[in-house]
């Protein structure tokens, strides 16, 4: 019997395993804050992250390299800088349907 509530493009053990990936990238308490932040206040350099977050500037390096890494982040280079992006949203949505391709 086929459910009213299966999508049309079957969520694979591919897709399963690259969302497990992200959510454990996000399951760090540090790297749940960045993420806020971005949010809250929108693109930002490391260093303006680093006196909310009362960290060195290495350890929130770390931190936003792997939320880069996971596809959650991004970072563009503004005026010899490079300014944080949040995308976890929208990378989150691609990985529990990728059928929807962060439409709705």
């Amino acid at each position: 019997m086929h459910s009213p509530f299966a999508p049309a493009d079957p969520f694979t053990t591919a897709d399963a395993a690259g969302l497990a990936s992200a959510l454990r990238v996000v399951a760090d308490p540090t790297r749940l804050r960045i993420l806020a932040l971005l949010h809250r206040h929108g693109p930002l350099l490391v260093t303006e992250l680093v006196p909310d977050l009362n960290l060195s500037q290495a350890t929130v390096s770390h931190h936003v390299k792997a939320l880069t890494a996971a596809g959650l982040i991004r970072e563009e280079p503004v005026s010899g800088a490079r300014e944080i992006v949040v995308d976890a949203v929208r990378a989150l949505v691609q990985l529990i349907d990728p059928a929807r391709d962060g439409h709705r």
